[in-house]
């Protein structure tokens, strides 16, 4: 029993390692993308924060609503007198 293990053993599961050995090949990656994902990686990135452009929606739609209560109370005034 204790051969037939070995025997079990030696052949990597019934030839299993060979036949994925003979079945799949190995791929080598280009050197130059390597160090390239090397590089990136190991660098801190440059965050960029863009300007909101809701900020500059928020100012003009204050400017419109101050622009038309101006109106509003200056034409209060001219009617009343």
């Amino acid at each position: 029993m204790e051969s037939r293990m070995k025997e079990l053993n030696n052949n990597g599961m019934f030839g299993l390692e060979e036949k994925l050995s003979s079945m799949l090949k190995p791929v080598m990656p280009d050197p130059v993308f390597m160090n390239n994902l090397k590089t990136r990686l190991s660098k801190t990135p440059t965050i960029l924060i863009e300007n909101s452009k809701r900020r500059m929606g928020l100012m003009v739609l204050g400017a419109g609503l101050f622009a038309g209560a101006l109106t509003v109370w200056i034409i209060g005034k001219l009617k009343k007198k």
